[in-house]
């Protein structure tokens, strides 16, 4: 799958346009966000076959061993090349702790929830939140 001559502009927009979406099992988890980034990037979805078909994190887990190579990591390393945390460039896909994020320049986003505030008693802000290159573990060229 190669990207798309503008495929930053459309990383750009995936990126402002699912800023503060949750996650759901299904439908909005980790490798659901990374999958519809590399959509925007390429017009190919590498997950439309997970896509409806669990919705919790069991349900994630079965679905990579039935559909896929039965872990997130050997589903990945399937279908994308791996590359140097260090030679990551924007749109690649990245780990952190056994999520999966997506590049954007000097951190990646994730879904999740930043608890920047928590002492002032501001509720944690969910959605996408970036996680700097020095805690990636992994990272996959994408195109």
């Amino acid at each position: 799958m190669n990207r798309r001559r503008h495929w930053e502009a459309e990383l750009t927009r995936f990126v402002a346009n699912n800023r503060d979406r949750r996650h759901k099992w299904g439908e909005w988890d980790c490798i659901l966000m990374a999958s519809s980034a590399i959509e925007a990037m390429t017009g190919t979805d590498p997950a439309a076959e997970y896509r409806g078909r669990y919705d919790d994190e069991r349900g994630a887990a079965q679905a990579l061993r039935d559909i896929g190579e039965g872990t997130l990591v050997k589903t990945i390393d399937a279908q994308l090349e791996r590359t140097p945390v260090s030679m990551a460039r924007r749109g690649d896909l990245v780990e952190v702790k056994g999520s999966i994020g997506v590049c954007i320049g000097g951190v990646a986003v994730f879904v999740g929830e930043e608890r920047f505030a928590e002492n002032a008693g501001i509720a944690p802000r969910q959605g996408l939140v970036t996680i700097p290159r020095t805690e990636w573990v992994r990272a996959w060229k994408v195109g």
